[in-house]
């Protein structure tokens, strides 16, 4: 028995360069950094005693003969790739709800690869749980999304990612003091505002007429860079507040699905209840915003704000591990 235990993740700046149809031609820079909220997967082989061949488990439970009988996408996907003549079960526990913009999908992608490998006695390092992640996301499930997150949770910690040239991505860790670390998660709040929606749906948005938003995405690698810079120096951290306050225009500009009636209003009353700036997570349409507060001001703006589930959260420098073999 496997169990994987892979984080989510946040990202500040620099989201959209890291999709290939973009960074492949122009490159892409991006900051983010893994949570202390997981995606566990418990995987066996599955004994010899049943109908069926494979049994799988997360928001419903599936038991098939066949691998082409399993719905679930990813399951599928990497059954093909990775263990067609295994007869697998599979659990699925998450910290946090799915399609929320918090790089689930990935995580699980990440941890099911992971998972796969060590029931086969294969150890790939988290490089290459990145890589095989993002084909199988990109190019399998021919799905609508960026090879950041696949980074992120396969990794772990804060980093600066680098897309494009002839290494297709490479990536910084940001080396930061403890005091520092405790700065930025003073400032973090992360609420759930409880409407779903597909990354892959209004990531789809993103990839059309790419050359007319070449500034905008050109503009959100010199703020991926500016935050870099900030949180390796003493700058004060007020200022991502300031600049999340423009990569949210710059999102709508971007793709016009990610930014919602109901998420504007959401942003306006994050801002009376004294935000500093905040973004929509993931893709937008729904599901997480983080918000950016003044130093040791979190009690009062929930207090003010009121809306949806706030999740505390920290930074992990895990990446994604083994928690049981």
């Amino acid at each position: 028995m496997i169990i994987t235990k892979t984080p989510y993740r946040i990202s500040l700046f620099g989201g959209g360069t890291d999709h290939p149809a973009w960074y492949r031609k122009n490159g892409g820079e991006v900051v983010s950094f893994a949570i202390d909220k997981f995606c566990y997967l418990t995987t066996r082989i599955l004994p010899p005693f049943f109908e069926h061949r494979f049994r799988i488990a997360y928001s419903k439970v599936e038991t098939t003969k066949t691998i082409d009988e399993i719905e679930h996408p990813a399951v599928k996907g990497a059954l093909n790739k990775y263990c067609p003549e295994l007869s697998v079960e599979i659990h699925h526990h998450g910290d946090l709800p799915a399609r929320s913009g918090v790089g689930s999908s990935s995580a699980f992608a990440v941890g099911l690869i992971h998972s796969l490998s060590l029931l086969q006695g294969k150890h790939l390092s988290s490089v290459e749980l990145a890589n095989e992640a993002i084909h199988l996301e990109q190019i399998e499930l021919k799905e609508n999304v960026g090879s950041q997150d696949q980074i992120a949770c396969a990794i772990g910690g804060m980093n600066y990612l680098r897309f494009g040239g002839h290494e297709d991505w490479t990536y910084e860790q940001i080396k930061l003091s403890d005091s520092r670390i405790a700065e930025i998660e003073d400032r973090i709040v992360l609420i759930y505002t409880g409407v779903p929606r597909s990354s892959s749906d209004v990531q789809a948005n993103l990839l059309v007429d790419l050359k007319k938003k070449s500034r905008t995405m050109e503009r959100t690698i010199e703020l991926a860079r500016i935050c870099r810079e900030i949180l390796i120096g003493q700058s004060n951290l007020d200022e991502i507040g300031e600049m999340l306050v423009e990569s949210w225009s710059l999102k709508k500009a971007m793709n016009s699905n990610s930014i919602t009636p109901k998420l504007e209003d959401i942003w306006l009353k994050s801002r009376r209840s004294g935000a500093l700036g905040g973004k929509v997570l993931g893709a937008g349409g729904g599901g997480f915003c983080m918000f950016w507060v003044k130093k040791g001001s979190r009690e009062e703006f929930l207090e003010k704000f009121k809306f949806g589930t706030h999740v505390p959260v920290r930074i992990s420098f895990e990446g994604s591990g083994c928690v049981l073999n």
